[in-house]
């Protein structure tokens, strides 16, 4: 009975991690949320407050791709400019190639 209630938990906090996804991705390049902004907005639609979703959003936003957390008056969540310019560099002997096909 116990795993139950633990899947069900996880399915709630599932839906509020890919709420919390939508928005972050729609966030423009070079743009920014306030994290307690995500979080107030969010638990208002699970009858929570901000602060007490807070904590949980913070499992997310850890090491989230593309985009820098930065604490303060000044913070929030920005999004990264994405890398897609970036040259492909070919492995050198220093810096083997992970493809184990050849194995």
């Amino acid at each position: 009975m116990s795993e139950k209630h633990v899947e069900i938990s996880l399915d709630k906090i599932r839906t509020i991690f890919k709420k919390a996804q939508s928005r972050i991705d729609a966030i423009p390049e070079g743009g920014k949320i306030p994290a307690t902004q995500l979080a107030e907005d969010i638990a208002k639609e699970h009858g929570m407050t901000g602060p007490q979703l807070y904590p949980t959003l913070k499992f997310l936003l850890d090491g989230y791709p593309n985009v820098d957390i930065r604490r303060g008056a000044h913070g929030g969540i920005f999004k990264l400019p994405s890398k897609k310019d970036e040259p492909v560099v070919a492995p050198t002997p220093e810096t083997p190639s992970t493809d184990n096909s050849q194995e």
